[in-house]
């Protein structure tokens, strides 16, 4: 799936989304309104696709305007659309480097990273988002809203960094994300600059820079029960919740040495901030795992021999 998300030059989200969890009853309303503008355009040749679209609502259709722009420039129905216009504005916030490419990291919120993932339910779609520490696998902080924005993105940002604090780390944190605009804002920005957080965001179309996230999100949906189609909002805040907390407590990881995300998050202490110790539990476990993020998807698991270090 990843090479083939490469060769079309799509995300493993919109992939699945367009080839597997396609919404047939959409693409049937984008015809009719397609065919609606054709008959627009045969009666008045030569308008804007803003006249167009003044017209559709004027007759009582009612489309999102990045979705029918999206339709015009599909099929070429207007001289003059604005192609992506929306989205190339002046003030746009760069995205940052890929900073983690290659790299080998054996301390928990040395990196974090970040995604959102869709919940459906029969009185509409949730947005979940997840912030993930990378060697811990603990789920730090998420939050729940009805769209992709960066104020919940914020919120979680605090939760997480709280956490940190009450472990008493001191190092600089990695913040890891795609190049939505729901993490590339100024609001991310500044509280990066405030929080001795370092950006880092993936390539263009390199869904798999970012593959923790997308691990995570499946593991949630088709391992902990979220995929399914839940009959209120209600009853899907308080599923998201219970798979949250059996992944951080419950759920063992072969990676971790079949332990648990919590357990290995508070294996460490904040007394040496560079040489983080581990307290040594009743039974003997495996060395902590080091992660190295290798471009080519492979997760290297190593010994670094926290296990066998003095415990004052």
């Amino acid at each position: 799936m990843t090479l083939f998300s490469e060769a079309s030059l799509l995300s493993r989200q919109n992939l699945y989304k367009t080839y597997r969890h396609c919404d047939v009853q959409k693409l049937h309303i984008m015809d009719m309104v397609r065919d609606k503008v054709l008959s627009i355009l045969r009666e008045r040749s030569g308008i804007s696709g803003v006249q167009v679209r003044a017209e559709l609502l004027l007759q009582g259709i009612i489309v999102g305007r990045d979705r029918f722009y999206r339709m015009i420039n599909q099929y070429r129905l207007t001289l003059n659309s604005r192609k992506k216009a929306w989205k190339k504005g002046r003030n746009k916030i760069k995205s940052a480097q890929n900073l983690i490419i290659n790299h080998t990291f054996s301390r928990v919120f040395e990196v974090l990273f970040s995604d959102y993932t869709e919940i459906v339910t029969q009185e509409g779609k949730l947005q979940l988002l997840l912030i993930e520490d990378l060697v811990s696998r603990y789920i730090t902080a998420y939050k729940i809203s009805k769209t992709c924005t960066a104020a919940p993105v914020a919120e979680a940002i605090k939760d997480s960094l709280v956490l940190k604090s009450s472990l008493k780390l001191r190092y600089k944190t990695i913040f890891h994300t795609d190049k939505g605009s729901e993490f590339v804002n100024k609001l991310v920005k500044a509280m990066a600059n405030e929080n001795q957080l370092i950006i880092s965001n993936t390539g263009k179309h390199h869904c798999f820079e970012n593959a923790f996230m997308e691990r995570l999100n499946g593991t949630l949906k088709y391992s902990l029960g979220l995929r399914v189609i839940f009959p209120t909002k209600a009853d899907a805040i308080a599923a998201i919740e219970a798979a949250i907390n059996r992944y951080n407590y419950a759920h063992k990881h072969s990676s971790l040495g079949k332990r648990t995300p919590y357990s290995v998050l508070m294996s460490y202490t904040g007394k040496k901030s560079r040489k983080p110790q581990v307290f040594m539990p009743s039974c003997p476990l495996p060395g902590q795992g080091a992660r190295t993020y290798s471009k080519a998807l492979v997760v290297k698991i190593k010994k670094i021999g926290l296990d066998k270090k003095n415990i004052p």
